[in-house]
C-alpha cells in the first residue's frame, strides 16, 4: 500500500476492530473461571483448562489462516474471526456443561486465530520498515488494553447482575462492533514475487522467521496466560472482592507504556528493549507470586505489565523484520502459535500447580520459564537485520 493516508485509515479500522474482539476476549477471562468454578463446580485446574483450551484450536488453524492471507487476502478473515466469536458467544448462554463450554471455546480459538493473523498482517503492510515496531506496539496497544479493559467490565457486570447472560451479551455486542469495523477495510495484501513458491506446512506452523523469537514468547507467554487466567481467583485469595482493581492497574500500565517502548524498538534495536523487559516480566510474575496483600500485589502487576508491554511488539517485530514480504503473515501467525503450544502450560499446568502448593508454586514456575526466556534472548537476537534508526 503506496498511499500514507489510505494506510493510515486501514491502521486505524483494523485497531478499532481489534479492540472490539479483544474486550470480548478479556470478558472471558475473569467469568469464565468464576462460571466453571461457581456455576458448574469444576476444579480451579478445569477453570484453567477452558481458559487454555483455545490454544488447541488456534495451533490448528494458525498454518491455515497465515497461508491463506497470504495467498488470497487479510480481509475475510478480518471479517471471520469477529462473527464466529460473536456467534460463540450466544452459545455460552445455552452452556450448561463443562464439554460444550470446551466445544465453545475451541470455535473461540479458531476466531481469535484467524482475526489476530490477518490483524498484524495488516498492520505490517501499512507500517513504513523503519517504524514497523512502533506501529505494532500501538496496534498490540488495542488488543492489550482489550484483555485488560474487558476482565473489568466483566467484573462490573457479574457484580451487578449477579449473573453471567450479561457478560455473555457484552461478548457478542463487542465482537459485533469489530465485524462493523472490518466491513470498512481494504484489502492489503502485497503483490507476491513471480518465482514465489508455496510455504511448507511445517514452516507455515514455525517459521524460520518466527522460530527463535517465538521460543522467547513461549516463555514469556506461559506468564501472561496464567496471570489473565488466574487474576479473578488470585484477587480473591489476597482479600479482595473482585480483581477489577488488578485488571484496572494492568490494563493502565500496558497502556501507559505502550506508546513509548515501540518507538525504542525501532531508535535502538528490537534486543535492547526485549532483554530488560524480560527483565522486568520475571521480577513481576516472582513479586505477584510470593506478596500475599492488594497493594504490593498491584505494583508487582505493573511491573509485569511494563515488560509485557515492551517485550511482544519487540519480539514481534523482530519477525516481521526477517520474514519475506509474500511471507509476512504465514510468519507473524507462526509467532503466536508458540504462545499457544504454551497456553495450556499457563492454563491447565499453572493450574494444577495452584492446586497442589497455592499461587506462590504456580506464579513462581512461571517467573523461571520467563527467566528461560531471558537466558535464551541475546542468542536469538543478534542474528536477522538491525533495523534504520526512526527519523521521527
Amino acid at each position: 500500500m503506496t498511499n500514507p493516508q489510505r494506510g493510515n485509515v486501514t491502521f486505524a479500522l483494523v485497531c478499532a476492530s481489534t479492540l472490539g474482539t479483544f474486550i470480548a476476549q478479556g470478558l472471558l477471562y475473569p467469568a469464565l473461571p468464576l462460571y466453571m468454578t461457581e456455576e458448574l463446580g469444576s476444579s480451579k485446574a478445569m477453570a484453567g483448562l477452558v481458559m487454555s483450551v483455545v490454544s488447541v484450536a488456534s495451533v490448528a488453524v494458525r498454518p491455515w489462516a497465515g497461508g491463506f492471507v497470504d495467498r488470497v487476502g487479510r480481509r475475510p478473515l478480518m471479517l471471520a474471526g469477529p462473527a464466529l466469536f460473536a456467534v460463540s458467544a450466544f452459545g455460552l448462554m445455552a452452556a450448561k456443561s463443562v464439554v460444550l463450554v470446551l466445544l465453545l471455546r475451541l470455535v473461540q480459538g479458531a476466531a481469535s486465530a484467524f482475526s489476530y493473523t490477518a490483524a498484524v498482517a495488516m498492520t505490517a503492510d501499512v507500517a513504513p520498515p523503519e517504524r514497523r515496531a512502533g506501529f505494532l506496539a500501538l496496534f498490540s496497544t488495542f488488543f492489550y488494553v482489550g484483555f485488560s479493559a474487558g476482565p473489568y467490565v466483566a467484573e462490573w457486570l457479574v457484580g451487578a447482575t449477579e449473573g453471567f447472560t450479561a457478560v455473555w451479551w457484552a461478548v457478542a455486542i463487542f465482537t459485533g462492533a469489530g465485524v462493523v469495523a472490518a466491513l470498512a477495510i481494504r484489502e492489503t495484501l502485497p503483490e507476491r514475487s513471480a518465482d514465489a513458491v508455496p510455504v511448507p506446512v511445517l514452516h507455515r506452523l514455525f517459521h524460520p522467521a518466527a522460530r527463535g523469537p517465538g521460543i522467547v514468547f513461549f516463555c514469556i507467554g506461559i506468564g501472561w496466560t496464567s496471570v489473565a487466567a488466574f487474576l479473578s481467583l488470585y484477587a480473591r485469595d489476597i482479600g479482595l472482592e473482585s480483581s477489577d482493581v488488578l485488571f484496572l492497574a494492568l490494563s493502565v500500565t500496558v497502556l501507559a507504556t505502550r506508546f513509548l517502548v515501540g518507538g525504542l524498538a525501532d531508535r535502538y534495536g528490537r534486543l535492547r528493549v526485549a532483554f530488560p523487559s524480560t527483565v522486568a516480566i520475571v521480577v513481576g510474575l516472582a513479586g505477584v507470586a510470593f506478596v500475599r496483600s492488594p497493594l504490593p500485589a498491584i505494583v508487582f502487576l505493573v511491573i509485569f505489565g511494563m515488560g509485557y508491554s515492551g517485550g511482544f511488539p519487540a519480539l514481534l517485530a523482530m519477525v516481521a523484520d526477517r520474514a519475506p514480504d509474500d511471507e509476512r503473515g504465514t510468519a507473524m501467525g507462526s509467532f503466536n502459535v508458540y504462545f499457544d503450544i504454551g497456553a495450556p502450560l499457563g492454563g491447565y499446568g499453572v493450574g494444577q500447580l495452584i492446586e497442589w502448593g497455592g499461587f506462590p508454586l504456580g506464579f513462581g514456575a512461571v517467573a523461571v520459564a520467563a527467566a528461560v526466556g531471558g537466558v535464551v534472548l541475546p542468542f536469538i537476537g543478534r542474528s536477522g537485520r538491525t533495523p534504520r534508526p526512526a527519523t521521527v
